[in-house]
């Protein structure tokens, strides 16, 4: 087996795109990395979508980035191997679990750096439904959990990465204008102010924010994105709790 295929698609005998697809159903162990020349960037962008995990221009060759992307390519099919048996859907919300996040979060940020797009991580951790579950049944809570799933999902694009973190916490990696999440913001919070079963209840339903924004680069790791998000909704939590402390 191999651990790795660079596929050189101006060889005399390759067919471009249909030389990878051929290629790629008998390599499922080994990631496709594809060696082109700039006029045919535009079919190793369509491998890429078909699910080759990056590609080099022969012009812009060297060993640095040669390494780099191969060694990129190979750390992160040992990843999908090594996760291959974890649980990558959340069984109650069918969003992504934790799990499926990070690895398809990981994948999503190298793609982006490539492009050179924004990178925002938004994570939502709702409050309030602890009293829910108290005044209603634990039913009540898996409902409204289920139902906030399905609003994510209509709030976020599927080129966005959304999940089930945990509990109550969601996630969601999102490739656009950061300024779009204000709106996507202003849909939720409108949401879970009528989520309650019953009016008296609706202001215990509600939601603190956490967010970290950066252009990744191919050295950008998911987990630093974490951390500062998380930063962020701790200390939006600090502003939340200080009134009652006081």
């Amino acid at each position: 087996a191999f651990d790795i295929i660079l596929l050189n698609l101006d060889l005399t005998d390759s067919q471009a795109l249909h030389t990878f697809l051929r290629v790629h159903p008998m390599s499922r162990t080994a990631p496709i990395v594809i060696l082109c020349n700039a006029r045919e960037e535009y079919t190793a962008l369509a491998a890429v979508r078909e699910g080759a995990f990056s590609y080099l221009l022969k012009e812009d060759l060297d060993c640095l980035p040669l390494a780099r992307t191969l060694r990129s390519a190979m750390e992160r099919q040992q990843a999908i191997v090594a996760r291959a048996e974890l649980p990558l859907l959340d069984e109650l919300t069918s969003l992504i679990s934790r799990d499926g996040f990070v690895l398809l979060g990981e994948q999503s940020l190298q793609l982006a750096a490539r492009w050179q797009r924004p990178a925002t991580l938004f994570l939502i951790e709702l409050t309030g439904y602890s009293m829910l579950e108290d005044a209603y049944g634990h039913q009540a809570h898996d409902l409204a959990l289920i139902e906030t799933g399905d609003l994510l999902r209509s709030v976020f694009r599927e080129s966005d990465v959304v999940a089930r973190l945990q509990g109550d916490t969601f996630g969601a990696l999102c490739f656009d204008d950061p300024a779009e999440l204000e709106s996507m913001e202003d849909r939720i919070h409108r949401y879970l102010q009528s989520l309650a079963p019953h009016p008296s209840h609706r202001p215990a339903l509600s939601y603190l924010s956490g967010q970290s924004t950066l252009i990744p680069t191919a050295s950008t790791n998911l987990d630093v994105m974490l951390q500062r998000a998380e930063a962020h909704l701790a200390m939006n939590r600090g502003q939340e709790l200080a009134p009652a402390l006081g």
